[in-house]
């Protein structure tokens, strides 16, 4: 998580200087992105949320993508 925080400094300052929005879609990170760009002062500014979607159920129950497999792509856990 150290080693995000000062991308997510400067992700934050370049969000808020251009009056831009994020939401952040995670697998794999579990949630790291998230917490990252949260940790920021003023996070609420650009943070309009985000989804950890780690499994193949909370794919299908949270997200219309589909089958990615044919892209290659794959659920962090079952």
């Amino acid at each position: 998580m150290q080693d995000l925080l000062p991308r997510a400094e400067r992700i934050s300052r370049l969000l808020k200087d251009r009056g831009e929005t994020i939401v952040v879609a995670e697998s794999s990170t579990g949630g790291l992105i998230s917490a990252a760009l949260l940790a920021m002062p003023g996070a609420s500014a650009y943070f309009l949320g985000g989804a950890i979607v780690y499994t193949l159920a909370a794919r299908k129950a949270l997200m219309d993508l589909g089958d990615i497999s044919a892209l290659g792509l794959r659920a962090a856990s079952v």
